[in-house]
């Protein structure tokens, strides 16, 4: 009888951490055909900048599962999802992009920086990473004085996966934007990380 105990309370556990995963709950949703409610819970997962819950917003978007198919806000949260790194969101910004017209692409973007930088403000340093690849060329939107800016934040607090392309883009960049820029990175730090270190 008591070698069933340890068995138990191992499953036991395991049930126990599945239901505490958020993407485990989307996924038991999804396949009991509550695609109202994986929705629902996927948006607030997203909302807390969880990448996988923007890439997974996207999706239900795209496909129009559980709410309105709307290629545009598709390419908003895969567009945010990408800037942090998502492998698929990657990918499939790729192929979503053509099916949106051109002149929202910027306006994409846009929305993702502006929630990219909200975050940052309230001190998550990683979307300053964010931000700065968001000014590259492989987001079509290249400008080298916006990235260097982000990317000196981003070292400037310890985030020094970008000092090489800081280095970088700083060669790129004429004397006089280079002052104006480093004006505006210390102010920056003086107005959300000054009470932070």
């Amino acid at each position: 009888m008591k070698k069933w105990i340890p068995l138990f309370f191992g499953l036991l556990a395991s049930v126990m951490a599945s239901a505490s995963d958020p993407m485990s709950k989307i996924d038991d949703l999804i396949r009991a055909n509550q695609f109202s409610e994986a929705v629902a819970l996927t948006k607030e997962v997203a909302e807390t900048g969880d990448v996988e819950g923007e890439f997974r917003m996207a999706l239900f978007y795209w496909h129009g599962v559980g709410i309105g198919q709307n290629y545009l806000e598709a390419l908003r949260w895969v567009t945010l999802a990408a800037l942090s790194g998502h492998e698929k969101a990657i990918a499939a910004r790729k192929l979503m992009l053509p099916s949106v017209d051109a002149v929202n692409w910027p306006k994409t973007l846009a929305w993702a920086r502006e929630r990219l930088q909200t975050n940052a403000e309230a001190g998550n340093n990683r979307y300053l990473i964010a931000l700065s690849k968001s000014y590259s060329s492989e987001f079509g939107f290249e400008n080298a004085v916006e990235a260097y800016y982000w990317a000196s934040l981003a070292v400037a607090v310890g985030e020094n996966a970008l000092l090489k392309q800081r280095d970088g883009l700083s060669k790129k960049i004429a004397v006089v934007d280079m002052a104006k820029v480093q004006e505006r990175i210390a102010t920056w730090l003086d107005k959300w990380r000054k009470d932070k270190s």
